[in-house]
């Protein structure tokens, strides 16, 4: 029988790594993986930001991919907010926790390899400051990423040139460390030591002064937001979660329209569940169910010709009834096949402190289009509902919708 695993690294994400030097890594990307990043680039709103989205999701699944396999297990990406992340709308960049210690990958097309350059944003806001920033290379047909290089925070501010009239940190390639050996080493025998300069901290706005200062980079004409104000201004803006998404949502036409399309929503992309990456809100099974409980929440692992090695995720789904509070457990599983296709089995569980489900309660899968191509409904006393097991391939895009009463709860997915 063929190993599931095997399948998603020989064909979902195809990646090997070697030394092209001693000192270089080389991590090759699939034609299916580019497919899937220049597909969820598409939600961005220039030419730019698409293609800066399009080399830091490259960059970001090889790494990640190759890291977690090959040396700490444990790394998972920075951000952890629902949907993309809003600064590559506005940044280079991608940021990956390693345990104690935080890695920015800075992807670059150019060929010329003789300095890095890193925007302020990293190297200025005090929540974004990395221990270490990697030179990433990523040619134009992007079925390779070549990790050259890097440097310390400390060696970054001590050395590097600033730029002021594109707020980046420029660094000849004779500072940086190009032994990555030495990286692997430094990492694992000095977590304790400080590699962080000392910066100064960013002023604290009120909402209003936000609300002001948001309102003056909505004009959609302006192609570099970034440099439009200040940077202490830019930088605390970015700082906070919830104004960066708002500069985000500012910039896309699709989510200022009166009535958005259904897709136009935040999207779960399910290839990243292949390589391990998870939105916060999709937790393990066990997050809910424990081992030992009766619900048959834990048969998932064998339902339906899904084995143990089955992708498995789930979310709590609050249906938000006036009355009585009503959650319930949406489960999803992935199990890879061959030609880029994957087999989902969703199935409806009850909250674990309830026995059965809501009578009447509905799983429903939707098309792209919004056409309703299955649906089931929970009897009384049913202590769960599924789906038919259907197939999907790479780009593929559908929704799964719970409906009690009046209460509509959608959740979109792309593959």
């Amino acid at each position: 029988m063929v190993n599931p695993v095997d399948i998603i690294k020989d064909e979902v994400v195809k990646m090997t790594f070697a030394f092209t030097e001693p000192q270089e890594i080389l991590l090759e990307i699939s034609s299916s993986l580019q497919k899937s990043a220049w597909q969820e680039s598409q939600v961005y709103a220039t030419p730019s930001s698409r293609w800066c989205a399009y080399m830091n999701q490259i960059c970001l699944y090889g790494f990640l991919n190759w890291i977690k396999t090959e040396c700490v297990p444990e790394a998972s990406v920075w951000y952890s907010s629902p949907g993309i992340p809003a600064f590559w709308e506005f940044v280079n960049g991608t940021a990956i926790l390693l345990e104690e210690k935080r890695v920015v990958l800075i992807p670059s097309e150019a060929i010329d390899d003789s300095e890095l350059e890193v925007p302020q944003e990293w190297v200025d806001i005090p929540s974004w400051v990395a221990d270490y920033y990697l030179a990433v290379q990523i040619p134009a047909d992007g079925e390779c990423v070549r990790i050259w290089g890097y440097i310390t925070h400390q060696e970054l501010k001590s050395f590097a040139q600033y730029d002021q009239v594109d707020r980046t940190y420029c660094i000849d390639a004779r500072h940086l460390i190009k032994d990555l050996n030495a990286f692997w080493i430094t990492y694992q025998f000095c977590r304790k030591e400080e590699m962080k300069a000392a910066i100064a901290p960013l002023p604290e706005f009120s909402t209003a002064q936000a609300e002001n200062i948001q309102q003056l980079l909505s004009d959609s004409s302006m192609t570099l937001l970034r440099l439009a104000v200040p940077f202490t201004t830019w930088g605390a803006l970015l700082d906070r979660e919830e104004w960066r998404q708002h500069l985000y949502k500012q910039r896309q036409p699709c989510l200022r329209e009166a009535a958005p399309t259904q897709f136009s929503q935040v999207q779960v992309n399910l290839s990243r569940w292949l390589l391990q990456i998870y939105d916060a809100s999709w937790q393990a099974m066990e997050t809910f169910f424990e081992p030992n409980t009766s619900s048959l929440a834990f048969n998932f692992r064998s339902f339906s010709g899904l084995n143990a090695a089955a992708i498995k995720r789930a979310k709590l789904i609050d249906l938000g009834m006036q009355i009585e509070a009503q959650k319930v457990i949406l489960l999803v599983a992935l199990m890879p096949e061959v030609n880029q296709q994957v087999s989902i089995r969703v199935q409806l569980h009850p909250d674990p402190n309830q026995s059965y489900l809501p009578a009447n309660i509905k799983l429903v899968l939707l098309s792209e289009q919004g056409e309703i191509l299955q649906e089931v409904q929970a009897r009384v006393q049913d202590i769960y509902v599924q789906l038919k097991l259907f197939d999907g391939e790479i780009g593929e895009c559908f929704s799964i919708q719970v409906v009690l009463d009046s209460c509509q709860i959608t959740e979109n997915f792309v593959i």
